[in-house]
């Protein structure tokens, strides 16, 4: 169980945004080290309480949404958490595809010499990757074990190309310590807390994966270790090729178009930026879908599916996905803090009285108040206007996690309290 855990995060970890994001970094003037630690500080730190919601699926074998019904209420979890989760599933695959996107564009611009306005490729290479998704979840499975194996071999292959073909300034020596890239705190707090808050968004998702999971050592060790792995396998590859392209571009892709490949390096090219695509986006179609079926129970999954993939393939379209990253990220990761730090709460202080059949009845104690438990709902809308006046340097959706966690414990605590006198 610990491979399959592996398999599923080592490749969830290694997508075109893990990419992207470490040649912005570069492209600001971080250095490799800088770029790569930061990429895998945010994972290890985003990693912790991940896994520590991702075990009420090992305990329990129920979903994210059901677990929100806990702590939101049974209509909370359908009508807030649900809809935030598939607004953000939707924003994911868009940004997944722009940025796979952007490897494509720069393919057939620099070895065919065939320029495609970037929104129309984003625009196919979504509907392709729906249309998979729809009619194809059980037949790509297998996929799974083989893809961290491929990539980690086609990066090789990639990056031994670019050394070989790139001149002196894609040396190892040149790269690691190119002159004018360095380590600055400030920019770098900003990109830790982007790259945490990107975590905040996928909690309510944890259990999704460790359903069929009945260990928790097993759980720490696959994920933990898929997750470091994959992160320091994409970020090292992204970083490297966009400093040994002379900092031109935040697409590592790029540099290797750029340098004449033949038909073997396009072929891979084109398989890992497939896999990438295909390993991050038909999870962002299934958690999206999920959340559509648990607000429209008798919609269906592959219905559901598509109604996903269509709104997800036109926002795609959207270059500012790319440009605007951060600033997306500051405002998503203020609405599912709040979330991630009561999910915590609960964790700590409740975790082991779930009575999971009343998760499921509208008569029963996580029905609340109409079905939904005002306190941690509310808390979502607050901690969003708060977060607009926290400066940057305090790690605005951290500090947020924390403070919910805080005030949710505290909140908890009364009500046990108030119970048991």
């Amino acid at each position: 169980m610990s491979f399959g855990l592996f398999n599923i995060y080592s490749n969830f970890f290694i997508n075109p945004g893990t990419l992207v994001t470490s040649g912005f970094m570069a492209m600001a003037g971080l250095s490799f080290f800088s770029v790569v630690g930061i990429q895998l500080l945010s994972t290890l730190l985003g990693m912790i309480p991940f896994l520590l919601l991702s075990l009420a699926g090992v305990k329990y074998g129920i979903p994210g949404q059901v677990v929100c019904r806990v702590v939101f209420g049974i209509r909370g979890s359908r009508w807030i958490t649900s809809i935030l989760r598939l607004l953000c599933s939707i924003y994911w695959f868009a940004f997944q595809t722009a940025a796979g996107s952007l490897a494509i564009e720069a393919i057939l611009r620099n070895c065919f010499e065939i320029v495609i306005p970037i929104w129309s490729i984003s625009l196919v290479f979504a509907l392709f990757q729906g249309a998979v998704a729809v009619v194809g979840y059980d037949s790509l499975k297998w996929l799974s074990g083989v893809a961290f194996p491929a990539k980690l071999v086609i990066f090789a292959v990639l990056i031994g190309f670019v050394m070989t073909e790139g001149g002196a300034g894609a040396s190892p020596s040149v790269v690691i310590h190119k002159d004018g890239l360095f380590w600055d705190w400030a920019l770098a707090l900003v990109w830790i807390n982007t790259l945490i808050s990107s975590f905040f968004t996928i909690m309510t998702d944890a259990s999704d994966f460790t359903r069929y999971t009945r260990s928790a050592g097993a759980l720490v060790v696959g994920s933990l270790s898929g997750a470091l792995l994959g992160t320091v396998l994409a970020s090292s590859f992204g970083v490297y090729a966009v400093i040994a392209g002379g900092l031109q571009s935040i697409n590592p892709f790029e540099t290797v178009a750029r340098l004449d490949p033949g038909v073997l390096i396009l072929i891979l090219m084109a398989t890992v930026i497939f896999l990438d695509n295909w390993s991050i986006n038909v999870i962002n179609l299934y958690t999206g879908g999920l959340c559509l079926c648990n607000m429209f129970s008798g919609l269906g999954r592959p219905k559901a599916t598509f109604i996903v993939a269509i709104i997800a393939a036109l926002l795609s379209c959207m270059p500012e996905l790319i440009s605007g990253y951060v600033d997306h990220m500051a405002a998503i990761g203020t609405l599912f803090a709040p979330i991630a730090g009561t999910l915590l709460a609960w964790y700590f202080l409740q975790f082991q009285r779930v009575d999971v059949q009343a998760l499921y009845d509208e008569q029963g104690v996580y029905w609340y108040f109409h079905g939904f438990n005002r306190f941690t709902c509310l808390l979502i809308p607050a901690s969003f206007v708060v977060g607009f006046f926290i400066p940057e340097g305090w790690l605005p959706g951290v500090f947020l996690m924390v403070f919910s966690l805080l005030l949710s414990m505290c909140h908890f605590h009364g009500k046990s309290q108030s119970r048991n006198p």
